[in-house]
């Protein structure tokens, strides 16, 4: 049996989120952006704009309700970016990927945006010439 070829393509979707240490609470999963059904993550980042100053330590795991560090755990928060690892997990339905900060210690600085590239499994927006 041939593997079907589909003439069908799409181009990735994007979606960001910005957010600062006041929108965070340590140990808490906090929605960023949200996924449709049959999504699949392909890239995306975390930027840290502004580095995280616990008088300990600083983490921030990038994932969903279903597991918190599924795309990315960092253990320091230094400013720059870091590239999400695609798991080639598919949203069930629609699905919310966030972050969840862990600061120990005493903070009064951090921010950072939150950037999501994903496709929908199974959807054709632009056609192939033959």
């Amino acid at each position: 049996m041939a593997i079907s070829l589909s003439v069908d393509r799409q181009s990735p979707l994007y979606a960001s989120a910005d957010f600062a240490l006041a929108d965070l609470a340590s140990g808490v999963f906090e929605v960023a952006v949200s996924l449709p059904e049959n999504a699949e993550v392909v890239g995306g980042a975390l930027v840290v704009t502004t580095a995280f100053d616990s008088a300990t330590s600083d983490a921030l795991d990038v994932g969903d309700a279903g597991a918190s560090g599924r795309y990315l755990s960092v253990a320091a928060l230094p400013v720059g970016r870091t590239a999400l690892v695609p798991t080639g997990y598919r949203t069930v339905g629609k699905e919310p990927v966030g972050v969840t900060w862990t600061g120990v210690g005493v903070v009064t600085t951090g921010a950072g945006r939150l950037e999501v590239e994903y496709v929908i499994v199974g959807r054709g927006t632009n056609v192939q010439p033959a």
